[in-house]
């Protein structure tokens, strides 16, 4: 069972009587209402057969998306779990567990890294000379700039021997090759209270990549938004939104927006920019949410349900939905979700369970 799905559920579960719904909400968007919404059946089969029958990867969440620079999406994934699908649809109890990994698909044929090897594999990236059992990287979000993959990673530590006893630690970015997504460097970002990486978008009518976090509170959470020249990710100093400022300070950042989920996702979209989200303003929501602003830092207001989750229910439940820009056009946006459950054995029983789901809505 994965910690973190589990911790970020409870702490939704909780925000219910501690934290009002987002004041963003009021004012009118300029982006069209959505118009229908269904299932992408594409997307769907082609990594449900994959999973089911090559042998490798069988499930995981988070799931950003990157093009690379042959023409390939990489998928950006966090708890992994590999071997095979028993003939039952189940996943055999010994079935290798990993924190990250990333599957390339190159026009419909899939291929997935990780670290190790095939036979036993590991998390594609993890923390030097670190016990993953005790010390581990999620990923965050990614971007290709100057030919390489950077990564945004998350770092956390076990505290004790429950299993919410762990905690965030710090930020980093990996640096991949995205021929074979060997890993060149991991470089730590300066200390910060906030989880870097949950969205990045890339403006190259002012020449900077934009880094959005969270402010994860538990029982609320808030964005936050970073910037760094171009190109230079890993060289530069970051600069910090501070309530229309920029600081460079790393904990001096301003909250942008209440009730977003650890991982989201920023788009120009029909002329706004355009924020799409699990609803954490409510306990354990199934509603997938969507934010707009002429202004990348805000305010996001206009908020607008775009789907209510049909697998929320019973021990099950589904979390950090965000859309792939890179995926869709210009009346259409392709969003993803995960899926998961309270009961862990469900993962083993039911391997479909554990993945990605992915939706059109369209405008």
């Amino acid at each position: 069972m994965t910690n973190r799905s589990l911790t970020l559920a409870l702490a939704a579960g909780l925000a219910a009587a501690a934290v009002p719904l987002a004041t963003a909400s009021a004012a009118p968007s300029a982006c069209a209402a959505p118009v229908s919404t269904e299932i992408n059946t594409e997307l769907t089969e082609r990594f449900g057969t994959y999973a089911d029958t090559a042998g490798r990867w069988t499930g995981a969440d988070s799931a950003y998306s990157v093009d690379l620079p042959d023409g390939s999406t990489a998928w950006i994934y966090s708890d992994t779990f590999m071997g095979e699908v028993d003939e039952n649809g189940g996943r055999p109890a010994d079935s290798p567990f990993l924190h990250n990994s990333i599957i390339v698909d190159d026009d419909g044929v899939l291929t997935t890294y990780t670290g190790g090897t095939e036979a036993a594999p590991e998390s594609l990236v993890k923390v030097a000379g670190a016990d993953e059992t005790q010390r581990w990287y999620w990923f965050g979000d990614a971007t290709v700039e100057n030919g390489v993959l950077r990564v945004m990673l998350l770092e956390f530590v076990k505290t004790g021997t429950g299993v919410f006893d762990f905690k965030f630690v710090g930020n980093a970015v990996a640096t991949l090759d995205p021929a074979d997504m060997s890993l060149t460097s991991v470089t730590d970002l300066p200390d910060s209270t906030v989880n870097w990486g949950s969205a990045i978008y890339e403006d190259p009518a002012d020449g900077y990549t934009y880094v959005f976090g969270v402010e994860d509170n538990q029982a609320q959470k808030y964005a936050h938004l970073a910037r760094v020249p171009s190109g230079s990710l890993t060289t530069a100093a970051w600069e910090y939104f501070n309530a229309g400022e920029w600081t460079d300070d790393p904990n001096g950042s301003s909250r942008i927006l209440e009730g977003v989920s650890n991982e989201f996702s920023v788009s120009r979209f029909q002329g706004r920019f355009t924020l799409v989200t699990g609803d954490a303003t409510e306990p354990l929501s199934a509603k997938i949410v969507m934010y707009t602003s002429s202004d990348l830092a805000g305010p996001y207001t206009g908020k607008t349900e775009l789907y209510t989750t049909p697998e929320t229910g019973g021990n099950v439940f589904t979390y950090n939905a965000k859309a792939h820009p890179n995926l869709g056009d210009g009346d259409t946006l392709v969003i993803s979700y995960n899926v998961n459950s309270f009961q862990g054995s469900d993962l083993y029983a039911d391997a479909s369970l554990y993945r990605p789901r992915y939706i059109d809505v369209h405008f």
